[in-house]
């Protein structure tokens, strides 16, 4: 009963976690709205598409470019295995000291006029903040494999095979990443480059946050 306990208390249950997916996943839309708006049409948070952009490129025979995007692939990797080291140093504290770590990068980025290469590392790293919600699989950033489970569900739902209903809430990372785009796109109109700071902003909201909330897995 205790161990038991003691895992409630250390853990997000599903409706906590997929809040936090919906506030992460909007965190990632937003840098990656303003990458795309500010940085022609490159992404920071959108692998699968710079890894198109790089073959289209490589040839067209165009290599600075090419090499450009594939540095933006590298750092997101970089990112990515940087925040899942980090993860494993700080423990139950990890969403707090992720979120830290990508608002710290933000800022950077935004005091350098939307530099690509934190935005970049900031969003690898941010996907090392949460893998589930509750006994349910949650991608922060990877869209693709997001709809894909929820096709998949939807099919099994026609032929009358689904099992519970998970597959219908991996829509909610994708609501998150289309409304941070959304709110992104909207504040470029109106004040113009100062929208680099609005993700710092939520990132150090959700840190501060984060300190109220139990670790997700």
């Amino acid at each position: 009963m205790k161990a038991a306990a003691d895992e409630d208390r250390t853990h997000t249950g599903p409706r906590l976690g997929l809040l936090l997916a919906l506030l992460m996943s909007g965190l990632a839309g937003m840098v990656d709205a303003i990458g795309l708006i500010r940085l022609k049409h490159l992404f920071v948070s959108f692998m699968s598409g710079n890894t198109t952009q790089f073959a289209i490129a490589v040839g067209r025979g165009q290599f600075d470019e090419a090499g450009r995007i594939l540095t933006l692939i590298v750092l997101f990797v970089v990112g990515a295995a940087g925040g899942q080291l980090l993860a494993h140093i700080t423990g139950s504290r990890h969403l707090t000291a992720i979120l830290a770590a990508v608002a710290v990068l933000l800022t950077f980025a935004a005091v350098f006029d939307t530099a690509p290469l934190p935005m970049v590392l900031a969003m690898g790293a941010l996907n090392a903040a949460m893998h589930r919600a509750g006994n349910v699989k949650v991608s922060l950033t990877f869209i693709t494999g997001t709809l894909v489970r929820f096709g998949a569900g939807l099919g099994d739902l026609i032929a009358a095979r689904a099992n519970g209903s998970e597959w219908a809430v991996q829509m909610v990372p994708w609501l998150g990443i289309l409304a941070g785009a959304i709110l992104a796109g909207a504040a470029h109109l109106r004040v113009g480059s100062a929208v680099d700071w609005l993700p710092v902003a939520t990132a150090a909201a959700l840190c501060l946050a984060s300190f109220a909330i139990p670790a997700p897995d």
